[in-house]
């Protein structure tokens, strides 16, 4: 593993890699839920890009059939990565 991916075990066992996203994610995970109204859907799309569970890329559709705890950890994983890219910022004073 390289400092581009990184490796959690989901609350059902199965194993996820995700890998540093890049703005290119975020707008394909857009342009694949164009037509879906749920705002939600950008997330799990984007979810999709990142991730491979065990082994094996997924789908949105994937995510939907998902256990709901597993959703909630790839998601919490990708949103930890998000801090990653944007740290808090720092007051100047």
């Amino acid at each position: 593993m390289d400092n581009q991916t990184r490796t959690t075990t989901l609350p059902s066992g199965r194993i996820a890699t995700l890998r540093r996203g890049r703005g290119r994610d975020l707008i394909k995970a857009h342009r694949a839920v164009a037509a879906n109204p749920e705002p939600i859907a950008v997330s799990f799309a984007l979810i999709a890009e990142l991730a491979l569970i065990d082994g094996r890329p997924i789908v949105y559709e994937d995510l939907l059939a998902m256990e709901l705890n597993d959703v909630l950890a790839l998601e919490a994983e990708v949103m930890e990565e998000r801090r990653e890219n944007f740290p808090e910022a720092t007051d100047p004073r």
